[in-house]
């Protein structure tokens, strides 16, 4: 499972959600944990982390966001060498099948349908850590 001193980037619009992901990651025991409130300020902040001792090593990120979509996001952090291996769950209301199919098409590590519970959170990180981590 994820380390307790991840650096996570949440990514969503709404800042009820960004604060009740917060709330859950930190009551899981998460030390580090980076918002965003778009795609936009999300991959800035990715590349400014990248710099520093504490680079991002995962992401929780909207699907449905103004501008750049969470998929938009996703297809960035996935074409981009230095980010490309990064765990990274979309978080959405949407349960539509062509949104699952494209983010699995784009690399997603994981998906999570709103409304959601810390157990749910928790389980669908330990299977975005076994999908980065075993072979």
């Amino acid at each position: 499972m994820f380390v307790k001193e991840t650096q996570i980037l949440v990514v969503e619009d709404s800042i009820n959600i960004r604060q009740m992901i917060c709330d859950y990651l930190r009551r899981m025991g998460f030390l580090k944990i980076e918002t965003a409130a778009d795609a936009t300020d999300a991959y800035t902040k990715l590349v400014l982390l990248s710099k520093g001792a504490s680079p991002v090593t995962l992401i929780l990120s909207d699907l449905n966001m103004p501008g750049p979509s969470g998929i938009d996001f996703l297809k960035q952090v996935r074409e981009t060498e230095q980010f490309k291996n990064i765990p990274f769950i979309l978080i959405t209301t949407e349960n539509e099948k062509q949104s699952v199919i494209q983010a699995a098409m784009s690399g997603v590590s994981g998906y999570i349908v709103k409304p959601f519970n810390i157990d749910t959170l928790t389980k669908r990180l330990q299977e975005a850590w076994r999908k980065h981590n075993e072979t």
